[in-house]
C-alpha cells in the first residue's frame, strides 16, 4: 500500500556484535527530550532496550519533521544487522491525517453548497503544498539522522 506519510527503511550491517552496537547507541542516548545545559552532549533521545530501540536526534527546540528511528538489532556470525525504520512521530502523523480529513470534509461541504469545484482545486493545492513541505523537511532531516546513526554504529 502506498502511504502519503513519509517513511524510510534501511538495513545496516556492522562487524560489531549486536550487544556492542546497542551499547554504543545506549551510551549516546538520553531520556530527556531536549539538550540540557548541565548534561554532556548526547546525540539521541529515546530508549534502547534488549534488542530494539526507538530514538531520534536530540535538539535544542522541538522539530516536528525530525525522523523517529525504530530499530532492531540481530546478531550474525560476523557481526550484526540493524533493521531501521524512519517515520514521523505518531502525534505528527495523527495531526497530518486529521488536517487531511478536515480539509476533505470542508471541500465536500463547500462543493455541495456552492455547486462549483473551485474549492476542490484550492483544497487539492493546499494538501499538495502541505504534504510537499512535510516530505521535503523529513528528507532533509533524514540525511542528518542517517549520518549520525552510521557514525555511532561504525
Amino acid at each position: 500500500m502506498i502511504s502519503l506519510l513519509p517513511s524510510y527503511r534501511e538495513t545496516l550491517v556492522s562487524n560489531r556484535p549486536a550487544k556492542d552496537v546497542l551499547q554504543r547507541l545506549a551510551v549516546s542516548t538520553s531520556t530527556k527530550p531536549f539538550l540540557q545545559p548541565d548534561e554532556p552532549e548526547l546525540l539521541f533521545t529515546g530508549w534502547v532496550m534488549d534488542d530494539r530501540f526507538r530514538i531520534s536526534l536530540r535538539v535544542r527546540r522541538a522539530n516536528h519533521y525530525l525522523p523517529l528511528v525504530v530499530g532492531r538489532a540481530e546478531t550474525t556470525s560476523t557481526g550484526s544487522i540493524l533493521m531501521l525504520r524512519y517515520t514521523l512521530f505518531p502525534t505528527i502523523q495523527l495531526l497530518l491525517k486529521l488536517w487531511t480529513v478536515l480539509i476533505a470534509l470542508g471541500v465536500g461541504i463547500s462543493t455541495f453548497q456552492h455547486k462549483t469545484i473551485y474549492a476542490l482545486w484550492i483544497a487539492s493545492g493546499m494538501l499538495f503544498l502541505m504534504y510537499f513541505i512535510v516530505w521535503s523537511n523529513f528528507r532533509m532531516h533524514l540525511a542528518t539522522t542517517k549520518e549520525v546513526i552510521r557514525r555511532v554504529v561504525s
